[in-house]
């Protein structure tokens, strides 16, 4: 089977993507958002995405047996009165049009469910053969959180709550409050760490059983009219709610010209960080309901390997703390937890039902567009830029992050996700602590109290986190260890865990190389490891995207492909930190 597995629609999506599954393997998958720059990609088919996952592969659309998106669109429309196509023909037409996708016949559409898609993203992908499968984020079609069990290849769905009590509104609803955005669940969870959590029920909102969880200001059968989600509305109840209970007024968003940069930005009335106690709170709630929704599951199904999927999945101070409870004895989250994700889900569940084996990931998300080191060399030139040609990148950039320098790392193929796992990151040795404020503060152009994770050589992980069970994905937190956060002080978060990565010189030699280069150096494999990306914008994609980034930020050098790009003497980077 060759399926391309897609997420995205014109004017009402988030996270557009697209996903080539060949007998079985991924190919290819990259984000709409790494091509067009604009982050989360709003309301944009996968045009980009599934251009290059053809590419790819080496195929055109008349190729592709099935091409299979990540909602189930058709009953979405139908369930909330909304129009839908006459037939799969212009269905189609509307999302891949034949101008851009010249094809003499059309493969077979067809429309996954949006947690179906999210679980198989999971399980089909994990390697397990059985498991218990948690799914959780905003919402689907009609649920936000569903419980499933997979056995032998197939999925079963146990039971579902409703887009209303979604804890994904809820967490996103608090971040709204607190000044954050709506969509900064990220930050929130940085934020959560420093504070002190208070009534996990909010005023009664939330209550807790010891397997499950309910709210109580959201009707469970909430259903929006002319609209394809429950968001809104649910959040609305979630602010009018959080206003009246809680001690602080909701942190206001304006919309301001910023001289300094040029551009009209949201600005708050206070800092976020004044919000922290609630933010710790929400975080605390989100655990409790979540770890029972975990123990009932794992009850029910009599599992021990649980699997998870969903934006929430993103939380990696919740699943730090789900791999540590006592039922979980094996835990896999998948990297692309959010909504790029379900191109990935979509297409293996495709393919598995159509009898193919789905191979499963090896530790590595690095799918998408790359770049020859003479096609990088022609960026280089054409843009005038003057660069060395080391016989050792990894060394070079290694000397570079040695010295005291923060420097961009572009290799191979780029990754897919929000996390910078080595080939589209920015790089420096974690120590000082004050490397975390400078780059935060001085590159990053974000708030101080965000918190970065560590890469470090799979050997090194028993004496800086305390573990051998490999985690290449960097998504779920672990307590340090004595020496650990003695050598990395500006990737440990205030309750002395951490977001590791570690790295396999099987998965990704040239990344293990230059962590080993910077280990000869320090004395400890690890580096401090960020996404290489400016503020509002996606994780850079090609050549010309580092390299404007680079210039933008005052960052100290550039590993680009083989090539190094360092700062001009007395500009802005390590000298004036």
């Amino acid at each position: 089977m060759r399926v391309l597995g897609v997420n995205g629609w014109p004017g009402a999506s988030h996270d557009g993507a697209a996903c080539l599954v060949v007998d079985g393997e991924v190919i290819a998958l990259a984000e709409e958002e790494r091509f067009t720059r604009h982050k989360h990609a709003y309301g944009e088919a996968p045009l980009h995405a599934a251009a290059h996952c053809l590419a790819q592969g080496g195929l055109t659309l008349d190729d592709i047996d099935v091409v299979a998106h990540g909602w189930d669109l058709p009953t979405l429309f139908a369930d909330r009165g909304l129009d839908w196509f006459d037939s799969d023909a212009d269905a189609l037409e509307h999302l891949l049009p034949r101008a851009l996708f010249p094809r003499r016949r059309d493969p077979r559409l067809t429309f996954v469910g949006h947690h179906i898609a999210h679980a198989a993203s999971a399980y089909h992908l994990s390697g397990r053969e059985r498991g218990a499968i948690l799914v959780l984020d905003g919402q689907g079609e009609n649920e936000s959180t569903t419980l499933a069990v997979g056995i032998d290849g197939g999925i079963k769905t146990l039971r579902a709550h409703s887009p209303g009590w979604s804890l994904g509104y809820f967490y996103a609803a608090v971040c709204e409050y607190a000044g954050l955005g709506a969509d900064a669940a990220g930050k929130m969870m940085g934020l959560a760490s420093y504070g002190t959590p208070g009534d996990l029920t909010f005023g009664g909102a939330l209550g807790f059983t010891d397997e499950d969880f309910t709210v109580g200001i959201v009707p469970p059968g909430l259903r929006s009219v002319g609209g394809t989600d429950e968001e809104t509305a649910t959040i609305r109840y979630w602010l009018e709610h959080l206003e009246k209970t809680l001690p602080d007024g909701p942190n206001r968003r304006v919309r301001r010209f910023d001289p300094r940069t040029g551009r009209h930005t949201k600005v708050t009335a206070r800092d976020p960080y004044a919000y922290r106690d609630i933010a710790a709170t929400a975080q605390a709630a989100l655990e409790r309901a979540v770890m029972g929704l975990v123990r009932g599951l794992l009850r029910e199904t009599g599992e021990s390997t649980l699997l998870i999927a969903g934006g929430v999945g993103f939380n990696a101070t919740l699943n730090g703390k789900i791999m540590r409870m006592p039922e979980v004895r094996d835990l896999f989250v998948q990297p692309l937890a959010g909504d790029q994700g379900v191109s990935l889900g979509a297409a293996v569940w495709v393919a598995a039902q159509e009898g193919d084996r789905i191979r499963p990931m090896t530790g590595s998300v690095a799918w998408g567009p790359e770049w020859t080191p003479d096609e990088i060399r022609h960026v280089l030139e054409a843009t005038g830029t003057a660069y060395t040609e080391p016989v050792d990148i990894a060394a070079a950039t290694a000397g570079v992050l040695a010295g005291g320098g923060v420097a961009g790392w572009f290799q191979g193929r780029a990754e897919g996700g929000p996390r910078a796992l080595g080939h589209r990151s920015m790089v420096a040795v974690p120590d000082p602590e004050s490397t975390r404020d400078r780059v935060n503060v001085r590159i990053k152009d974000r708030e101080a109290w965000r918190p970065f994770a560590p890469s470090m050589h799979e050997e090194a992980a028993e004496a800086l986190i305390g573990t051998t069970t490999p985690l290449p994905y960097m998504i779920v937190t672990t307590p340090v260890t004595e020496a650990g956060a003695a050598a990395m002080p500006a990737v440990v978060h205030s309750d002395l865990t951490t977001r590791p990565q570690t790295v396999s010189a099987a998965v990704d030699p040239l990344y293990h190389r230059l962590i080993g280069e910077v280990g000869g150096h320090t004395g400890t494999a690890v580096v401090m490891n960020t996404s290489f990306n400016g503020p509002d914008e996606p994780v850079v994609c090609s050549p010309r995207d580092a390299l404007a980034t680079f210039h933008r930020l005052p960052l100290d050098a550039l590993a680009l492909g083989p090539f190094l790009v360092r700062r001009p003497a007395g500009a802005l980077g390590q000298g004036n930190a």
